[in-house]
């Protein structure tokens, strides 16, 4: 059922322009509301579709030079936090208009992931603000979410072989991922960026300091090194999955302040970028796996040796997830300069 949260909307919303023309159109995009800053951690299960993000190498609007994702060292936090949300929106948006359906939703959400993570770098400072945003741009993503896990998981089976190995298999892949294109919702999506974009400058951010970067930084690096424990300790999908999201959270934070902390944080982007792929080409074969047990009965001759080739490669990914975990993940204390 759906509720009008207007009554508990922060005042950067309730003063944003066109909010009461945006509550108009709520009824299709209401927000997932929770006591807790974490109201999205548990539904990012299903954001699914990031399960084909690891490759961010290709970013379209870094591809040009023209967002590189990093707070300017030497401008008020709360002037950079702003510039820095309003670059992802308008990539987003020139995405949306310039890019083939497949490649857009892509791009989509990943903008939204780089939203979320920068809000969470001073999530404990922000309160409300976090709440809110977090869970639009949570809903944002999750509103094109199947689109992406379908081509996630036939992208998983062409990095694992040849479109001519596994025939049969291919071409169920390819009708989802075709299935799954849907444009009304990117038009949708269109819309909740506009909206998302006419509050930021009615952010609350004033009374942040670098500190309060610092600490989020720390904050979030502890949460990737529980998950990282967890994970290793568990062995299961979902503790994996979110070991990933923890470590997609932590790269974000340390490319928004690689500027600042060269020596510190910069050295570490690459391999980060590196864990969350092998995580995220973890996850996708993993998909891909699960997907097939449900179609057994159809492709004669194709699924054992899939199976057997997507093993071989699964253990190659724990074992690399394994050594850049421990790199990255290390017993001493890691810390920030002032």
């Amino acid at each position: 059922m759906y509720i009008d949260r207007a009554a508990q909307a922060p005042p950067h919303v309730i003063n944003a322009p066109g909010f009461a023309a945006g509550r108009k159109n709520a009824r299709q995009h209401p927000l997932n509301f929770s006591g807790n800053g974490e109201s999205g951690e548990s539904g990012e299960s299903g954001e699914s579709g990031e399960s084909g993000e690891s490759g961010e190498s290709g970013e379209s609007g870094e591809r040009n030079g023209n967002m590189a994702y990093q707070l300017k060292c030497k401008a008020p936090l709360a002037e950079t936090l702003r510039d820095t949300a309003r670059e992802e929106i308008a990539g987003a948006l020139h995405d949306l208009a310039r890019l083939p359906q497949e490649e857009a939703v892509h791009e989509l959400r990943k903008h939204c992931k780089k939203m979320r993570a920068l809000l969470r770098l001073v999530r404990a400072d922000i309160g409300d603000l976090y709440r809110y945003e977090n869970a639009h741009y949570r809903t944002l993503a999750n509103s094109v979410a199947g689109s992406r896990d379908a081509v996630s998981v036939r992208d998983a089976l062409l990095a694992l072989a040849p479109p001519q190995r596994y025939p049969q298999i291919q071409a169920l892949l390819e009708q989802r991922a075709r299935g799954h294109a849907d444009a009304d919702a990117l038009d949708e999506a269109k819309t909740l960026l506009q909206q998302g974009g006419e509050r930021i400058g009615d952010w609350p951010l004033e009374t942040l300091k670098c500190r309060h970067a610092r600490r989020g930084y720390r904050r979030g690096y502890k949460r990737a090194e529980t998950a990282m424990d967890d994970a290793f300790a568990e062995e299961s999908a979902a503790s994996f999955h979110e070991f990933r999201k923890r470590v997609k959270d932590h790269w974000y934070h340390s490319r928004l302040l690689q500027k600042k902390y060269p020596d510190a944080i910069g050295v570490r982007c690459k391999p980060l970028k590196k864990l969350a792929q092998a995580l995220g080409d973890w996850r996708d074969l993993r998909l891909l796996c699960s997907l097939l047990g449900q179609h057994a009965g159809q492709f004669s001759g194709e699924l054992i040796p899939l199976l057997d080739d997507a093993e071989q490669r699964l253990q190659q990914l724990h074992r690399q997830i394994e050594k850049l975990s421990g790199r990255l993940f290390s017993a001493k204390v890691f810390d920030l300069p002032d």
